[in-house]
């Protein structure tokens, strides 16, 4: 595809992921393959999707923040151990066979979605702020290195996982989780987004008008997850879920 044809194809999709990145996460699913399928490299198509997902996901976690739903030390204390999660897992991946990598992520991807049945029982609670106990701060301690083990072995549907993380260990409405997990995914993502950069492996012809698009998909998935809350919210955590655990079984068939 020439420039223009791909910038065609890629911004739609992009405000799309956009949209299901502000309300829920999980943008990523199809992000990433848009770019592949638009014919990018595929170390270019992460570079440009992590520029996109870090600033899109900011800006939605900047309407969250001014909403209130947001509980930010305990999803900063998380940040840091997501940051060592991730680093770890991208290490280990280097060591599996693509064969076995496939199985975990099929196995988790399946386990994820048994969990997110019950997510709207688990986020019946209206708990907006957490006092950081020891208990608590283990927990976000725990939250934090999932949530970066994850990033680092899949990564489409972090925002997701966040999510479902926050709520089931303290109770938070899926408004604050899903804030509070935007704060771990984008400090994850600009840690990666610096690596891309370094290794000069980002598009910016494409990935400027791509982000700018993603940034008016995730501030409309954002004000739609605030004003309708958890009916939305949950609806598009199934969905999205649902999507990652068939791109899962795809890639393991």
């Amino acid at each position: 595809m020439e420039l223009l044809q791909k910038l065609i194809f890629l911004c739609p999709l992009l405000f799309l992921a956009g949209v299901i990145d502000g309300i829920s996460g999980g943008g990523g699913i199809i992000a990433l393959p848009a770019y592949l399928m638009s014919g990018l490299p595929v170390h270019f198509a992460y570079g440009c999707n992590k520029m996109q997902s870090c600033i899109g996901t900011f800006s939605a976690l900047v309407h969250y923040g001014r909403e209130g739903y947001l509980d930010l030390k305990p999803s900063l204390l998380a940040s840091v151990f997501a940051v060592i999660g991730s680093a770890v897992a991208t290490r280990v991946v280097l060591l599996l066979s693509d064969s076995l990598l496939k199985i975990v992520i099929a196995v988790c991807m399946c386990f994820i979605l048994c969990l997110t049945f019950f997510i709207r029982k688990i986020t019946t609670r209206e708990v907006r702020q957490i006092e950081l106990s020891p208990e608590n701060t283990l927990r976000c301690l725990t939250a934090g290195l999932l949530l970066g083990l994850y990033d680092g072995f899949f990564g489409p549907g972090g925002g997701t996982v966040a999510l479902m993380l926050f709520a089931l260990l303290f109770g938070y409405d899926v408004r604050t989780a899903t804030g509070n997990g935007k704060v771990v995914i984008v400090v994850s993502n600009l840690i990666a987004l610096v690596h891309y950069i370094v290794h000069k492996s980002i598009l910016f012809e494409i990935a400027v008008p791509a982000t700018l698009f993603n940034v008016l998909g995730c501030r409309l998935g954002a004000k739609l997850a605030v004003k309708n809350g958890k009916k939305l919210v949950g609806k598009m955590l199934l969905g999205v879920v649902a999507l990652v655990v068939v791109q899962a079984l795809i890639k393991l068939v």
